[in-house]
């Protein structure tokens, strides 16, 4: 069981990682190469499907991630420690964002595109500048889970 757990977890949060990955390496670099119109129609879609999906991703992944954390126990060493420290990253992460992305995001989503708020360009650049350090934060986290749980599966296969 602890094998599909984790296997679950990784993939989880992997997938997740990974789309906040694309979007600050791909998705909003190419919407800033579009028409200010354009930009605004797009990024304001975009901010109000990602605002509403990516707080349960976030959710579950931390969940499973406290769950791998109490099947690699103890936390005070080894895999446990790297799985819970991951946990802790991960909150962090939900933390700045809350307190610093979802405002931003929030008046994008809510904006007029046919008729933009005076600074929402500013807004975005701060958006994307924010973005990439909850990026960075979540890299570090997934990679104290997967060197966690690797970590934890060492036992030959039979």
């Amino acid at each position: 069981m602890t094998i599909v757990y984790d296997i679950t977890t990784a993939a989880v949060a992997g997938t997740m990682v990974g789309n906040e990955f694309a979007v600050a390496a791909f998705v909003h670099p190419q919407l800033r190469k579009l028409s200010n119109d354009v930009h605004a129609k797009t990024a304001a879609l975009l901010a109000g499907v990602l605002g509403k999906a990516m707080p349960l991703w976030y959710g579950l992944a931390f969940l499973l991630i406290l769950g791998a954390a109490y099947e690699h126990r103890p936390l005070s060493n080894g895999s446990g420690l790297l799985i819970a420290s991951a946990g802790a990253l991960w909150v962090v992460t939900i933390v700045f964002t809350i307190t610093m992305l979802v405002p931003i995001n929030n008046r994008i989503a809510k904006m007029d595109p046919e008729h933009p708020y005076d600074c929402w360009l500013q807004d975005r650049c701060r958006w994307d500048k924010l973005h990439q350090t909850r990026v960075l934060l979540l890299i570090m986290a997934l990679l104290l889970l997967l060197t966690g749980l690797i970590g934890g599966n060492t036992a030959p296969i039979t």
